[in-house]
Formats: C-alpha cells, sequence, structure tokens
C-alpha cells in the first residue's frame, strides 16, 4: 500500500469542510483502508497525537488519537516499540458538551509544520460519534485530551490552528536543544521577574530546559552540571559571577540575555539605569566571558515601549519578553553554527551598580525629571520615598508611587504614608 503523505496547510483540502461518513459505510473495504492511512501516517511521526482524514487527503469527518498518546496521558507506562497501544477512532464526531471556562494552551500541528502558538480551548468537552465498528459512542475528555478533541473537529470543519493562535512561532526540528536556564525566578513580587518573563517565552516557544537553577545562594551543582552534557547554558538576571570553567562546560558556551543595548549599562541594575539615564531600553544576547557583561553580541534589538519612561514592573516585563523571543529564535541558529559574533567596543561602556534602599529617596529640591525617574526605576525596590513633616511636627515615612511633573514641578499622586494603605496624594495633604 502507498504512503500516505501528511498533507500540509496550502493543500485546499484541509479548507473544506469535510463530509459524513455514511453509517452503512463505516465497516466497508474503503474506510478500513482509510483509518490504516491514517494510522500508518500518525505512527510515522514521533511528536503525532492524532490525525484527522483531510490531512491524508480524505474529505471525511474521522479522527483517531495514537493509543501511546493516550498512554501519556493517563500516565500509563508506554514500553517502546509497543505496537498494541490502541488508537481511539471517532467517526462523524459531534460535540454535545463544552465548557465555557478557557486556557490558553501550546499547539503545533502535523500539518502545519513547524509553527507553535497559544490556542484558547476548553477546559472540558464531550463528543458523541460512531467508533470502527459503527457503535455509538461518548466520550468525555479534559486537559490535553479535551484539547486534542477540539484541535481535530476544527480540521473537520477546514480551520487550521493557527487561525486562533496567538504569538506564532517557527521553530523547525533543529531547536530541540537541551539548555540550562541560569535565572533567578524570584516568588516575591517585589523581586526580579524578568528570568521568569524570558523563560515563559521560551516556554511558549516549545524549548524548555533540561534544568533550571533559580539561586544563585546554593552552590552551584557543578558535576551535575557536567552529566547533564547540555548543548548551551543560558543566563538571564541571575545575580551570581560564574566562573570560566562552568561558561565554557557546554560545546555551545553560555549565553546571556542582558536587558540593555550593550556595552551600555553593564552591572546589576540595567534596567533601573535605562530608566533613570533616559537611555534607549533594548535586549543584548552575548555569549559570556569571564568578565561582567563583557562578551561578543550576538544579537540586539531596541525595543519600543509606550509611553516612555515607565514604571519599572513594565519595562521589565516588555524587556523580558522581548528577551525570550529574541533567544528562541536565535538558539537554532546559534547552535547550527550559522550565528556570528561582534566584540563589544569598551570605549563606550557604562556601569550600573547595586542598588540599596537609600537610593530610593527623593530630594524634592532636586531637578524634576530626575524625581520621576527615580519614582517610576524604584517602584517595585526599594520604592521612591520622602520624609514628610506632619502640621504637628511628626516626621513620617511616605513612598511615593506614582507622579507626574507639569510645568516642571515634580508632584506625587499615590503614596503609601508609613503604616497607611496607598492613597491619592491630595487626599493625604488634606489630612497631614
Amino acid at each position: 500500500m502507498t504512503q500516505s503523505k501528511i498533507l500540509q496547510k496550502d493543500a485546499p483540502i484541509l479548507r473544506r469542510t469535510a463530509k459524513a461518513v455514511l453509517v452503512k459505510d463505516i465497516k466497508s473495504k474503503k474506510i478500513r483502508n482509510i483509518l490504516d492511512k491514517m494510522k500508518k501516517a500518525l505512527h510515522r511521526e514521533e511528536d503525532g497525537v492524532a490525525i484527522a482524514a483531510p490531512q491524508i487527503g480524505e474529505s471525511l469527518r474521522i479522527f483517531l488519537v495514537s493509543g501511546k498518546a493516550l498512554a501519556l496521558i493517563s500516565k500509563k507506562k508506554v514500553v517502546d516499540n509497543n505496537k498494541d497501544l490502541e488508537d481511539l477512532i471517532f467517526i462523524n464526531p459531534e460535540i454535545i458538551k463544552i465548557s465555557k471556562k478557557k486556557n490558553g494552551v501550546e499547539e503545533g500541528c502535523l500539518s502545519v509544520r513547524w509553527l507553535y502558538g497559544q490556542v484558547k480551548r476548553s477546559e472540558k468537552i464531550t463528543i458523541r460519534a460512531y467508533n470502527e465498528d459503527g457503535k455509538r459512542i461518548e466520550r468525555g475528555a479534559s486537559g490535553l485530551l479535551a484539547q486534542i478533541f477540539q484541535h481535530e473537529i476544527d480540521h473537520l470543519d477546514g480551520i487550521l490552528f493557527i487561525d486562533k493562535a496567538e504569538h506564532v512561532q517557527d521553530i523547525p526540528p533543529t531547536a530541540n536543544i537541551r539548555f540550562v536556564f541560569f535565572g533567578s525566578l524570584s516568588a516575591d513580587k517585589t523581586g526580579s521577574q524578568f528570568s521568569r518573563h524570558v523563560l515563559n517565552e521560551l516556554s511558549l516557544m516549545g524549548l524548555s530546559p533540561l534544568l533550571i537553577i533559580n539561586s544563585a545562594r546554593e552552590p552551584l551543582p557543578i558535576e551535575k552540571l557536567k552529566e547533564i552534557d547540555a548543548d548551551v547554558f543560558v543566563v538571564a538576571s541571575f545575580g551570581k559571577i560564574l566562573s570560566k570553567e562552568l561558561i565554557d562546560m557546554p560545546k555551545y558556551k553560555t549565553l546571556n540575555v542582558h536587558p540593555s543595548l550593550l556595552p551600555k549599562l553593564r552591572g546589576p541594575s540595567p534596567i533601573q539605569g535605562t530608566i533613570l539615564s533616559q537611555e534607549e531600553p533594548g535586549i543584548t544576547i552575548i555569549r559570556m566571558d569571564e568578565k561582567m557583561d563583557h562578551g561578543p553580541i550576538l544579537a540586539q534589538e531596541k525595543i519600543s515601549i509606550d509611553p516612555w519612561p515607565n514604571h519599572y514592573s513594565v519595562v521589565e516585563e516588555k524587556l523580558g519578553k522581548a528577551g525570550g523571543q529574541m533567544l528562541g529564535k536565535l538558539l537554532p541558529k546559534w547552535t547550527s553554527g550559522e550565528m556570528s559574533e561582534t566584540p563589544q567596543d569598551d570605549s563606550k561602556s557604562s556601569y550600573t551598580k547595586l542598588i540599596v534602599k537609600e537610593d530610593g529617596r527623593l530630594d524634592l529640591k532636586d531637578n524634576a525629571e530626575i524625581n520621576l525617574r527615580k519614582v517610576l526605576a524604584y517602584s517595585t525596590w526599594p520604592g521612591a520615598y520622602i520624609y514628610f513633616k506632619r502640621k504637628n511636627g511628626e516626621e513620617i515615612r511616605v513612598v511615593v508611587k506614582d507622579a507626574v511633573v507639569k510645568d516642571g514641578v515634580f508632584s506625587p499622586t499615590r503614596v503609601i504614608p508609613a503604616g497607611k494603605k496607598e492613597m491619592n496624594w491630595q487626599d493625604f495633604l488634606r489630612g497631614n
């Protein structure tokens, strides 16, 4: 029997509404042959979990789910090369119940190689269909199986996942890269979230680390890192200087996602430095060397943030997401030897310092723009603040959460007085 190729997205049949199979024909030789072709086409694909008849050129309302995928979903042990895993077959499926609650889930498709994106799918679904013996069946599903059902029924209605997907990325098979991620994934809202944003974007692109090292305080597991034998290490706001031995350990060395346009704003606080210094926001990806933020540049991009300047958390999220997307696109090229390096121009370098609580103190006699930028740069931590003398002579610490500059005058708009909740500045003044 001739092998059936899985048709790709430009095939017209993938855009047609498939026809129902006559019940009397379900057990016919023709339908048996189609099911056999579908199974063979699906099982040739290592990452295949399900297939619809239009994907092999048959405009009929049939889809099947791989038995191997079902075993993984149910967390049963899958024996290598086990040919006895039974596929689930659905003929003339119809949705009889579907939940309103939806989640964004990562999807790809055997007919849309190698694109991946996020699609909103209902958490639960129940379908009615015929099986290969012509018996009427009902099957409920949640999670991944519910997602598969919805994806395949879309196929039968001439819909591809890319019609609904967001954040679609082209991730060729060479992107199956073994990497270790170093980043401070703070659970504290006042802690750095840059690493988390980078990692989330990589995940959306189908790139998952072998190991995440998120504590700069604990000793690094050198022997474990050697055993893992990763292709590359990735660093994003880790908070610890890595040794040359560690940087050079992977085959493709160690890359750093840095939130400034290097060589400007090297050091521990580049995002705050960008806001404070009126520099243009951007991302640089470098191959690390033993010097701080010094290695050659692989990619660099200015990132538009409107309005600018903005609060630290907004800037951090924008830069983190952009950095993750840049890295996801770069990694396959880097590990296949397609990337060139550009040395940094050290004569143009500038440096940031480690921020301490005292840096947040505002002097209302200072330049208004400087004070505004302090409020924005330190809005997550340590917080910009003033000491305010009340009518009774008592001096209290007041954190300035937001402010404006009008006609050259700096004015707080939202504040948190010591021991109080956040409030409007004018309301605070009336009571003090």
